[in-house]
């Protein structure tokens, strides 16, 4: 399945800079190790501009126990998984519409539309890989097709772009952030 990179629904909005959509992206990516999903870790933020508005990950709801059975059990996990865009979506405790979303997968057609009808203006997330795509190639073809016809901007980045380089990011050279992506070795 060919994904096109830019989908703009013809507002200005999805001309949001590269600087700040690597930002957010890479935030996301952080949130996302915070599930505790063996197999999908997934995070999302909601920005009004460059402000964040809320964050979410992929997991069970608070209190709910999320033991390695009931995680590893696909059918199990599935039912009781509250989705990143969901979890990020509860959390902003105030209305998103305007906001951009961006999420380290494509939203599935369930998150898809609850975005549409919170009335978000722009959805930027990272391509999907293979993998990803041979289990839910027709599910995202759905959401795409939803996007379009609520005039929904999104902007979809290859995990090449999401760099400091891009982010702009200011390191100084014996700083703390730099010290911290060493031992990450990144």
């Amino acid at each position: 399945m060919s994904l096109p990179q830019v989908c703009d629904s013809g507002s200005d909005s999805a001309l949001v800079s590269l600087k700040w959509d690597a930002r957010f992206l890479g935030l996301a990516i952080h949130i996302s190790a915070w599930s505790k999903d063996p197999s999908s870790q997934v995070g999302a933020v909601i920005t009004d501009g460059n402000r964040i508005i809320s964050l979410g990950y992929n997991g069970f709801a608070a209190g709910v126990e999320d033991s390695e059975a009931r995680l590893r059990d696909r059918h199990c996990k599935l039912n009781l998984t509250i989705h990143a865009e969901e979890n990020a979506m509860i959390f902003a405790k105030r209305d998103i519409t305007g906001c951009t979303v961006y999420v380290t997968h494509p939203p599935c057609p369930r998150c898809a539309s609850k975005l549409i009808q919170e009335e978000v203006q722009r959805i930027v997330f990272i391509a999907p890989s293979d993998d990803f795509l041979s289990r839910w190639a027709d599910d995202l073809q759905l959401s795409y097709q939803m996007y379009q016809e609520a005039a929904i901007a999104y902007q979809v980045y290859t995990l090449e772009e999401i760099t400091i380089d891009n982010a702009n990011i200011t390191m100084a050279p014996g700083g703390f952030f730099r010290q911290l992506l060493i031992s990450y070795n990144c």
